[in-house]
């Protein structure tokens, strides 16, 4: 039974590789039309927030404003998702704690690596160095939360 449950626990690693694989696979337009919606969304909120609202002129500078740096944290909490995903199971197999830290960040940055791959075949999309180094920063965070909310529990 108990090793069950250890093969069940890869089940949200799979499934934020898969979901991230999906996104990639997205052809340049879906995707920068899935990222308009939620720069569009990001920035009614701002509105709503402040209570101000923006001309045409004004929204249109803040969309290209803010377009980059949302796409960025959505590879950024992508992979760190994926880095907490990786560890939980792992963390059941591997006990030296340097050891689970560097299989887990080597295989996210692979997977990140790939999916870079993966997007040189996809229609209006590239495959970046950029985008994985942002990823490991995602990578990077993942590990270290899982550090600490580890050690929280010790």
């Amino acid at each position: 039974m108990k090793q069950w449950i250890r093969l069940f626990a890869f089940i949200p690693a799979l499934g934020m590789m898969f979901t991230i694989w999906s996104f990639s696979a997205n052809s340049g337009e879906a995707s920068s039309n899935q990222s308009e919606g939620i720069v569009s969304k990001v920035i009614i909120a701002m509105e709503n927030f402040t209570g101000n609202s923006l001309t045409e002129e004004e929204r249109a500078v803040w969309e290209e404003r803010i377009h980059t740096p949302i796409r960025k944290i959505a590879h950024v909490s992508e992979y760190m998702v994926l880095a907490i995903t990786v560890l939980c199971p792992l963390a059941m197999y591997i006990k030296c704690k340097k050891k689970l830290y560097f299989i887990s960040a080597f295989f996210g940055i692979f997977y990140a690596g790939l999916d870079e791959i993966h997007q040189l075949y996809v229609p209006g999309r590239s495959g970046s160095a950029k985008d994985v180094c942002v990823d490991a920063i995602g990578i990077l965070i993942g590990v270290t939360l899982f550090h600490y909310v580890k050690r929280l529990k010790t």
